[in-house]
């Protein structure tokens, strides 16, 4: 059975374009489930901002169901998608304990349901254990270093591979063919490439047997061979 990532398709979405953990998900054990005990749920409709560039680092979120865009909305109100995020992904850490302004927006695709946690939650907990607080050091400094790394790599792969890795990404551990509905401008931007440029990496996975194309929908066909291409 087919597995599809957008509102469209099921009420619930899955899936997140890229393949690094969360910030939130290589806390200490210990850290995450006192901060989740005292978060606030909320939920939002598809298209609703969770935050904006330029607002205030107050707390952040955790996605319990659904997808959230993250990128930049243009003049023409046009959102400029750079990562998707999907359940049990967090965002807006590095913002709260930096304790500087909102870079990117943050828009729900289609239906979610968030957990909010404020910055004097994060910042009381930190304060009261050294050990913790040091451990985030480390994986600060870590999480760092393999995002330096994996963009050198990324920056240097043609565009086809560039898409595969993102494709992958979404799909995970989920049965295949899994169907995404995704626009091609939104794929493009993912990766930091023209429509025409992803057009063309589309084609030759297609031309693969990787993927197919449909109106509205792209079908991961065989992520296993995919992946495999990938390695190669």
């Amino acid at each position: 059975m087919s597995t599809t990532l957008q509102s469209d398709y099921l009420p619930e979405n899955i899936g997140r374009s890229i393949d690094a953990p969360a910030l939130f998900a290589s806390f200490p054990a210990v850290l995450r489930e006192e901060l989740q005990s005292k978060a606030t749920r909320r939920g939002f409709e598809s298209g609703q901002f969770l935050h904006q560039r330029g607002d205030s680092a107050e707390g952040f979120w955790i996605i319990d169901k659904g997808q959230v865009k993250l990128g930049h909305q243009d003049k023409q109100g046009v959102m400029h998608v750079l990562f998707i995020l999907g359940s049990g992904d967090s965002f807006g850490e590095l913002a709260c304990l930096g304790q500087f302004n909102r870079v990117l927006d943050a828009e729900a695709l289609g239906k979610v349901e968030m957990l909010w946690i404020s910055e004097k939650i994060l910042s009381d907990i930190l304060s009261s254990s050294t050990e913790i607080s040091r451990e985030m050091l480390k994986i600060l400094a870590k999480q760092l270093q393999e995002a330096l790394d994996n963009l050198l790599v990324f920056r240097n792969m043609p565009a086809p591979k560039r898409l595969a890795q993102r494709l992958l990404a979404f799909v995970a551990d989920r049965e295949p063919p899994v169907t995404l509905g995704i626009k091609q401008q939104e794929l493009a931007e993912l990766i930091g490439v023209s429509r025409m440029t992803i057009a063309s990496a589309l084609a030759e996975l297609e031309s693969l047997g990787f993927v197919s194309r449909h109106y509205g929908h792209l079908v991961i066909e065989n992520p296993l061979a995919l992946r495999q291409w990938m390695k190669n």
